[in-house]
């Protein structure tokens, strides 16, 4: 428990983790675990809550200098998108998994937090992970992957970027590690506007440039499964691997996951 300055006691957010491990799904659970860890939330503030935030903070109340940035639509309307810093250090997951075992919903806390991969920036980068991350025993494609990868431009990538560094959303790789492909994912909320798209634009260019293959994910084609497919076959092809088709259990594990991912998150 932690102790606030208004006279409040609240749960730790790995504490709370716990409490939910036992009842939520496994899937639920991952998600949960990824919006601690990352650097965003999703909020519905209710609007008793966002008037007495205007009142106390007036135009200010959803900028960064609070602590949590509000992410505004392509006309500059508020969502229920946050930005943060991660409640969870990844490291603090790993340490309290040995503190956990033995007590109730640590058998389902400590699967979940195996696979967790990184650190994402958006819900649409949390299901990317899942689908391609986990096992196809779980439903997902079992790639191998890591999160927020910094790449390190070159001078001809910084010519074209205006970057020394760039943050890739999701890096997959073949077995061996020497085919890799980078994964963007398009979410409307950040990458709506006319400016984001030509800087995204200026960005991936900079990365095919350095002989990134880089594919830019959508919201529906992730959550379309036929759609999914399609990627997925050019993906492969990037880290020179056949795509085995799935078999029926499999198909049926991946619908499953997709029933359980594609939701209002800020109903969870």
């Amino acid at each position: 428990m932690r102790q606030t300055e208004f006279g409040l006691d609240v749960a730790s957010p790995l504490f709370t983790l716990l409490t939910l491990a036992s009842s939520v799904s496994n899937e639920r659970l991952i998600m949960c675990m990824y919006e601690m860890c990352d650097t965003f939330a999703v909020c519905k503030i209710a609007p008793q809550v966002k008037s007495a935030l205007e009142q106390a903070y007036g135009g200010r109340w959803g900028d960064a200098r609070s602590g949590w940035e509000n992410v505004k639509d392509v006309s500059g309307n508020p969502t229920d998108l946050w930005k943060r810093p991660p409640l969870i250090e990844l490291s603090e997951l790993t340490e309290f998994v040995d503190k956990v075992r033995g007590l109730r919903g640590a058998k389902s806390f400590i699967r979940a937090a195996k696979c967790i991969t990184g650190v994402a920036a958006s819900p649409l980068e949390v299901q990317a992970s899942m689908l391609f991350g986990l096992t196809r025993l779980r439903g997902g494609e079992g790639l191998s992957l890591t999160n927020n990868v910094e790449i390190r431009m070159t001078r001809s990538a910084r010519l074209i970027s205006g970057l020394d560094r760039r943050y890739a959303d999701i890096l997959l790789a073949n077995k061996d590690g020497s085919r890799e492909c980078l994964v963007e994912c398009q979410g409307k909320a950040i990458h709506g506007s006319i400016e984001s798209k030509i800087s995204d634009s200026d960005r991936t260019t900079a990365l095919q440039a350095m002989g990134y293959p880089v594919i830019l994910m959508t919201y529906g084609q992730l959550a379309d499964s036929d759609a999914f497919r399609v990627v997925m076959e050019l993906i492969m092809s990037y880290l020179d691997v056949p795509l085995k088709d799935k078999t029926p259990r499999q198909q049926e594990l991946e619908r499953r996951l997709r029933e359980e991912i594609f939701i209002d998150w800020a109903g969870m």
